[in-house]
């Protein structure tokens, strides 16, 4: 084999390379080894580059999208308490569970009994329909009932104006003998059973009137009198002893009436002892829809009706949570929609306020006068009493500038301090000449109140827990703060406790 190789070369002739030959040769391997070098090593490494470059591009527009949302955090925390809230207005318009209690106490303090009479509710068994691809469980209520047409008139609204849904499913009128109207309205109300997680509790809360005298059943007969609390001679409607102490029937245990004399309708406001106001209501406050105005984003709260009131069912109750980092700092409630106007000065115009604990800041009322100018007017400058309390609002006193519409009522505080907590307003009241003045000394003293901020995760029953070391104020939480059963506590609401 290596003889045929040897003489198959040896046929072939050779020569040295020429200069030439060896440059283009040197040129040709250079050649190549760039081609080589560009195809496999620099083509490779700019598309990795590339490829970083579009990686590093996306990286970068993350990041910028993070920085924006981060700016946005405020924002994005102000829309969640929004929608949070939202949520939980739209929760407190149904019932948590289809409770008989619950709808029986709730009905019993719409219905306008003095106006209709009712025999008695008939409950259907709860079943469920299909809204929107999802079961809604429900129940039916057949209310028969006897009355005038303004009473009748009056009961509808009231359905209407429920704080839980309650639609009328149907509605029959018959004119009895007497000239009476007598029916049966068919009620249907739904349950978010199933659909919300909502906070369940043990124990259905009651209000109940609290009544330390003994009363007796002939107090309802004309010409009773009964025994007084503190001396003298008690009155059988509500408007006190003669020495304006309360009586056994409904002069409260203050004097003058705090249940039956109390408000317009039992002849004044009877809680000075004896003496009566017979002034004109500009506002009862039983309006359930409240318009909270902060003057800047760190004044935080909430306005909303509540059941402690003076005169009436509702009183309102304003939550603050105020930081002062500006010359204004003002947590206000706007009641411009019941278009309270005063066309002349009054002798004498009031508020209502009821404190659970002492506070530095100034409550107030925004006007606006004749030309459309506002004007904030001081009521109170610090509140120093527990309770209820009656405040005067000085007004102008010049006829040139009414009328004069009362358009917010507020809570302020000074520059640099700080305050949070509860307050309720009721009966803004209006005295003229012709009515009798008075003076206000409060219906009777309340215990230290504290205030707590809801945290994530809290309940009725944590707090009480936390708080108390018991569950056993936890009722007395929900009945201080207007919390219902099933409620869910908003991260941040403001509530009152007793201090213990």
């Amino acid at each position: 084999m290596s003889t045929k190789l040897k003489s198959l070369f040896s046929g072939i002739k050779t020569r040295p390379l020429t200069k030439s030959e060896k440059i283009l040769l040197t040129l040709l391997a250079i050649v190549g080894i760039a081609y080589l070098g560009n195809q496999y090593i620099l083509v490779p490494q700019d598309e990795k580059i590339q490829a970083l470059q579009v990686e590093k591009y996306e990286l970068d527009t993350k990041i910028m999208a993070m920085n924006a949302t981060l700016r946005r955090e405020d924002d994005i925390k102000k829309e969640w308490e929004l929608l949070h809230r939202e949520r939980n207005q739209i929760l407190s318009y149904y019932f948590p569970t289809l409770d008989q209690a619950q709808i029986i106490y709730l009905l019993n303090d719409l219905l306008p009994e003095d106006q209709v009479e009712i025999a008695d509710l008939n409950f259907s068994r709860p079943s469920s329909e299909n809204v929107s691809e999802m079961e809604v469980f429900n129940m039916g209520i057949s209310v028969p009932f006897t009355g005038d047409y303004s009473g009748i008139e009056e009961m509808v609204r009231a359905i209407e104006l429920s704080p839980r849904r309650m639609m009328v499913d149907s509605l029959s009128l018959d004119r009895s003998a007497d000239n009476q109207l007598s029916g049966s309205m068919s009620l249907k109300v739904y349950s978010l059973e199933g659909l919300a997680e909502m906070e369940e509790e043990d124990v259905i809360y009651v209000q109940t009137a609290e009544n330390p005298d003994q009363g007796t059943l002939f107090s309802s007969f004309d010409g009773f009198v009964g025994t007084t609390t503190n001396g003298g001679t008690g009155g059988t409607d509500g408007s006190g002893g003669t020495d304006g102490s309360g009586s056994t029937n409904g002069g409260g245990t203050t004097g003058g009436g705090t249940t039956g004399g109390g408000g317009t309708s039992g002849g004044g406001t009877g809680v000075d002892g004896g003496t009566t106001i017979k002034g004109d209501i500009l506002h009862s406050f039983e309006w359930r829809n409240y318009d909270f105005v902060p003057s800047h984003e760190l004044v935080r709260g909430q306005a909303e009706p509540t059941t402690i009131a003076l005169d009436g069912k509702y009183a309102l109750r304003l939550e603050y949570n105020i930081l002062g980092t500006e010359e204004e700092n003002r947590a206000m409630v706007d009641i411009t929609s019941q278009n309270i106007e005063l066309k002349y000065p009054p002798t004498d115009l009031s508020i209502h306020t009821f404190s659970f604990s002492y506070a530095p800041g100034t409550v107030g009322v925004r006007i606006l006068n004749q030309d459309g100018d506002e004007e904030f007017i001081p009521v109170n400058e610090g509140i120093s009493w527990l309770g209820w309390g009656r405040s005067t609002i000085n007004l102008p006193g010049s006829v040139a500038e009414y009328p004069i519409k009362i358009t917010h009522i507020y809570y302020e505080m000074a520059k640099g301090r700080d305050d949070f907590g509860v307050l309720v307003f009721d009966k803004l009241e209006a005295i003229y000449p012709h009515h009798v003045d008075s003076s206000y000394e409060g219906i009777e003293k309340e215990a230290d109140k504290i205030f707590y901020e809801v945290k994530p995760g809290d309940n009725v029953s944590t707090i009480s827990r936390d708080v108390y070391g018991t569950l056993e104020y936890k009722n007395e939480i929900m009945r201080n703060n207007d919390i219902r059963p099933g409620d869910v506590l908003p991260v941040g609401k403001i509530l009152v406790l007793v201090e213990r």
